[in-house]
């Protein structure tokens, strides 16, 4: 299994707008290979918010094809500037990714 992980270093105050735009899929949930999503919020944090993406994956492969996807440049297509009469809360992002070398699950 592969894992992607976006973390979004936010303006403060913004990481629950944020995250409530997770809460309609654009399409990643058709993509083969495509497992699993948790969208969190780093706790605690004084002078900005963090929201982390990460994706769970059959293979690195199944994450490439999501990226060349017309789902993912359509999901993706405002997300610097998601409201015209708003900027971007979005101060930076960094992707990492993961090989998932062992996992346990209750129901896995």
């Amino acid at each position: 299994m592969f894992m992607a992980e976006n973390c979004l270093t936010l303006e403060k105050g913004s990481a629950n707008e944020t995250v409530e735009r997770f809460y309609n899929r654009q399409g990643i949930e058709n993509i083969q290979g495509f497992k699993d999503m948790f969208v969190t919020t780093t706790n605690n944090l004084k002078d900005f918010d963090e929201v982390k993406i990460l994706t769970i994956w059959e293979s690195e492969q199944s994450f490439k094809d999501w990226l060349q996807s017309d789902e993912f440049k359509e999901a993706h297509k405002n997300v610097r500037q998601h409201k015209e009469d708003s900027a971007s809360p979005i101060l930076q992002n960094s992707v990492s990714t993961y090989s998932i070398a062992y996992h346990y699950g209750k129901n896995a």
